[in-house]
């Protein structure tokens, strides 16, 4: 329960948001306590602004109550920074707007701009994002700009620091300050003057004295990101220049980044990667130091990777060589990079780099490759290093990352130092890599922290850590990741008594009451970093190797409606430690009663959040699972009494669509919508689908499924399709056997569908359930089936839904040959037929198994060659439709947020028309576009005849 403080500031800011943004449940509560850190904290209260004005409103509220507030925008930093005990603020989902300015050269983004987006928005400008974190496809720029983010290559001359322009922060007492607003400025000065003169007075102090100055610009000659960004003082002189740099970096302890604007990087026309693999450690240290110094304009990153992340590479789902498997304990590999504006100079920076590797010990030749899928397969597997090497952990411990920087003339010796001091320390199997080129090393190991002497052996080591770093080399404790909890207590070590009490007043100044973000960076606990760790417990085989990194996130239809994958793996661990020490009872029933709904109805289990997660984690497959668990014995025998009777049951399916028909004659959609509506209401916990004008009549009877041909092919009607018939709203009122055998006849394909597929179906309704027993059942039924009409799968198989395909490629005999309508329309259809394309803009939708089957392209060339203009819409717009099966229909809401962007990129685009692969989700994609979809094959049909 809420504290009374808690509670009456709960109502406030209810007043300020909508209500259903602001939350003080127990679940979301815990799902949000958790971020890609070791570290976890329950808040109070979690609230969702979706404006500038809603933040700046509650944060005065806050302030007024002396309550402390956290930001989180993608929840991928890695110290801690981004959870809290009292107020949680997020700004993730909704601040995703933005504006290209002078042709790419500038951006304005908002707080939870993607940073992969801007890349995708600036690519095709011939620019780029200057900060490029390996966690860029899901951290937003509010992150990246307020840890100072920076990555593989933009090092510290294309860090948020040096690219940032201006900004619109929201102060501690909720008073907007946009830097490139002179009235802004002006008003800002005449209201918070105490500001403007301690800036000015912590400025000329630094200035004053020569040895600060010298040290600061000194330690920020290489990556530095412990405490405040103190080369504000020295390299700027404006009170309001230096405040818009102190913002960066500043992990949410000063204010609040609604909006920045960037400089962007000019982007190559050209370049080269090569992973170059030498005898040792030291060998490649001494390599990079020597391309540093004469080599450092040809050579654009270094990435190296120890070889223990070789191991954690070599086991991953990536291509990787061969010989990985048996190298020796000493290789090291090295991902270089090169950027050029011509192909001479890309074959000359080669030459000059591959020289000097050449003289370090190689253990194979240096071979760089410009083949953009062997580029992007190398880079791919250096972002995935921290999840591989997390994955790999004893099932129980967490996984630890250290984020560190050395000068680099002392590179060489000091990495030896730090493997061999990971070594004495018992963690025999750390991994080292990063940004060599820098300096800037990232060291990942498994923790246990289960008991005492395990929590003083973490102790002790981030000592000498701290001690091998700060002291024997002067390098920094924090490079690029954020000071956090995890090392706000080694900062003064660091910096120094004089640069840290001039930091404590860069606090005192920015935010006098101190509720912005309290403990980080500034900390006067001494054991800060070793209070409040994540418990990993073991749950589930599926689930287990997760580290919450949140990369599958961006992937959920669910997240920001209910929880998303890393959440639902969060809550469940959470529910294990409670089941397991007995502690907090009230909390733990709160979180059971209430995990059905937030974690398992409203999960597609569509398994996309397996293509965003490293280690390949479906957590769809976990939740289906959790499905079984909970299965009442009723519902199991449903499961069992409709894998019996299907056959019987499709009569009885039709049947009941043509009285809905009837119904809908008389009292029309609204009505149907209304009934259906309020009988969800009265029967809550009935699945009564909710009407919409998306919903189809009843399916047509079978045509004769037989075609005459010069080729054989299988045609398998989905279950779906032999049921449905198609949304009145569509002017082509055909059923999709229909159309696909009007295909068959004009291709001259002879149709092979032996005795009719009644009772027939692959499976996947009873696996999204977790019924795994009737699903394999219905699926070695359908497999032999297809296996004797295919005669032992000499035919193609045609498969009109990709949901079913995807089931039934891992279920099925491997002997079949089976294709989604893309794939066979382009493979067996195409090339005898007259096509003409039609004067039309359309909307394509790849379904979930389109993506996850990689056959997107498919899909879009068939309509590219049937159509005269055709949309898909961006990713980031419209993914998942989360109908899921039917699951759209029972839970609407979650199909409604899948599409909720998706009349804008359609039907407001021209749109006039969509096509899709699967009749459930076509449902919900007529429902929210406001214009018909059908199967792609229906498109094909229209604008083909056959050849003469």
């Amino acid at each position: 329960m809420l504290t009374a403080n808690y509670s009456e500031l709960a109502n406030k800011l209810n007043q300020i948001l909508d209500q259903d943004r602001v939350h003080t449940d127990y679940l979301r509560r815990v799902a949000w306590g958790t971020d890609a850190s070791f570290y976890q904290k329950r808040p109070q209260i979690v609230v969702h602004p979706k404006t500038e004005s809603e933040v700046a409103a509650s944060l005065a509220e806050c302030h007024a109550n002396k309550t402390p507030v956290t930001f989180r925008a993608a929840g991928t930093a890695l110290c801690g920074q981004a959870i809290s005990d009292s107020i949680l603020m997020v700004a993730g989902s909704g601040w995703d707007k933005y504006e290209v300015l002078d042709g790419g050269a500038r951006m304005k983004l908002q707080a939870g701009v993607i940073g992969a987006k801007v890349n995708q928005v600036l690519n095709p400008l011939g620019w780029k994002f200057g900060p490029d974190p390996a966690t860029i496809a899901s951290a937003m720029v509010s992150g990246i700009v307020a840890n100072n983010a920076s990555g593989m290559n933009c090092g510290t001359h294309h860090n948020a620091y040096r690219l940032i322009e201006s900004a619109r922060i929201v102060m501690a007492n909720g008073f907007v300050l946009d830097t490139a607003s002179e009235a802004s400025r002006k008003e800002f000065t005449a209201k918070h003057p105490e500001v403007i003169k301690g800036i000015e007075q912590i400025r000329d102090e630094i200035a004053a004295d020569e040895e600060m100055t010298a040290r600061i610009k000194r330690k920020y000659s290489i990556k530095n990101v412990t405490g405040f960004g103190m080369n504000s003082f020295v390299d700027f002189h404006d009170p309001f220049d230096i405040m818009l740099r102190l913002m960066v970096g500043s992990e949410g302890t000063l204010g609040f980044l609604s909006e920045v604007t960037m400089k962007s990087v000019v982007k190559s026309s050209h370049s080269a990667s090569a992973m170059v693999y030498f005898d040792s450690l030291r060998g490649a240290c001494e390599a990079i130091v020597e391309l540093r110094k004469d080599a450092f304009d040809e050579t654009n990153a270094a990435e190296l990777l120890d070889n223990f992340a070789l191991k954690a590479v070599a086991a991953s789902k990536y291509e990787t060589p061969d010989f990985l498997a048996d190298i020796h304990k000493d290789v090291t590999a090295v991902l270089f990079e090169t950027f050029g504006m011509s192909q001479e100079e890309i074959d000359a920076n080669i030459a000059k780099m591959t020289a000097i590797m050449a003289k370090h010990g190689l253990y194979k030749p240096a071979e760089f490759t410009q083949v953009g899928s062997e580029i992007a397969n190398m880079w791919a597997i250096r972002k995935a290093v921290f999840p591989l090497a997390g994955s790999m952990r004893p099932a129980g411990t967490s996984c630890i990352i250290e984020d560190i920087a050395f000068p680099i003339e002392v590179l060489p010796q000091a990495t030896i130092d730090l493997q061999n001091l990971s070594f004495e320390h018992g963690y025999n199997d750390a991994v080292i890599y990063g940004h060599a080129l820098e300096g800037n090393y990232h060291v990942i190991f498994s923790q246990d922290f289960s008991t005492q002497a395990e929590i003083d052996r973490f102790d002790n080591f981030m000592a000498a850590v701290v001690e091998l770093v700060a002291t024997k080399y002067d390098g920094s404790l924090k490079a690029e990741h954020g000071t956090g909890f995890g090392m706000a207590a080694f900062v003064e070590k660091e910096w120094g008594s004089n640069i840290y009490n001039m930091m404590k007043r860069v606090k005192q100044v920015m935010d006098p009451s101190g509720i912005l973000n309290p403990g980080v960076i500034i900390n006067d606990d001494p054991h800060c970093h070793s209070k409040g760790f994540k418990p990993l417990p073991k749950v589930h085989d599926l689930i287990d190797k997760c580290i919450e990194c949140g990369f599958c996130e961006q992937h959920c239809v669910a997240h920001s409606l209910t929880m998303s994958p890393r959440q639902r793996t969060a809550v469940a661990r959470v529910m294990k430690t409670l089941e397991t020490t007995g502690k907090e009872p009230e909390v733990l029933a709160d979180l059971k009663a209430n995990y059905p709904y937030y974690a398992m109805d409203t999960c597609a289990a569509d398994g996309l959040c397996k293509l965003g997660c490293p280690m390949g984690i479906d957590t769809g497959k976990f939740i289906k699972k959790q499905r079984a668990k909970y299965a009442t014995s009723m519902d199991k025998k449903i499961a069992n009494f409709t894998a019996n009777q299907y056959d019987n049951l499709e009569g009885v399916a039709r049947f009941a669509l043509g009285a809905t028909d009837i119904a809908r004659a008389v009292i029309g959609e609204g009505g149907m919508g209304a009934v259906t509506g309020l009988a969800r209401k009265i029967m809550p916990g009935m699945p009564i689908p909710q009407w919409t004008e998306g919903m189809p009549k009843r399916g047509k009877a079978l045509p004769e499924m037989s075609t005459k041909g010069d080729t054989k092919a299988v045609y398998f009607p989905a279950c779906l399709n032999r049921m449905l018939g198609t949304a009145p709203s569509n002017k082509d009122q055909r059923s999709i056997p229909e159309t696909i055998k009007s295909l068959f006849e004009k291709a001259n394909i002879e149709m092979l569908c032996g005795e009719k597929p009644q009772g027939l179906c692959c499976g996947q309704s009873w696996e999204s359930y977790g019924h795994d027993e009737q699903a394999d059942r219905k699926s070695d039924e359908l497999s032999k089936w297809l296996l004797e009409v295919s005669n032992n799968g000499e035919h193609p198989i045609l498969v009109e839904t990709t949901a079913c395909l995807e089931r039934m490629r891992r279920a099925c005999d491997k002997r079949l040959n089976m294709l989604g309508p893309e794939e066979f329309a382009m493979q067996f259809m195409v090339d005898k037929l007259d096509i003409t394309k039609i004067e039309e803009k359309i909307a394509v939708h790849p379904t979930c198994t389109c993506r996850k089957m990689g056959i997107v392209d498919d899909l879009v060339g068939l309509a590219k060659l049937c159509a005269s203009d055709v949309v898909v819409p961006e990713r980031d717009k419209v993914g998942c439709c989360g109908m899921a099966g039917n699951r759209g229909m029972n839970y609407p809401e979650l199909n409604a947020h899948g599409l909720r962007n998706l009349k804008a990129e359609t039907k407001d685009k021209g749109c006039t028309s969509g096509y899709s692969v699967s009749a459930t989700c076509e449902i919900g994609l007529t429902t929210h576009s406001g214009i018909p979809y059908k199967n792609i094959l229906t498109l094909l049909d229209k604008a083909s005849k056959a050849k003469a």
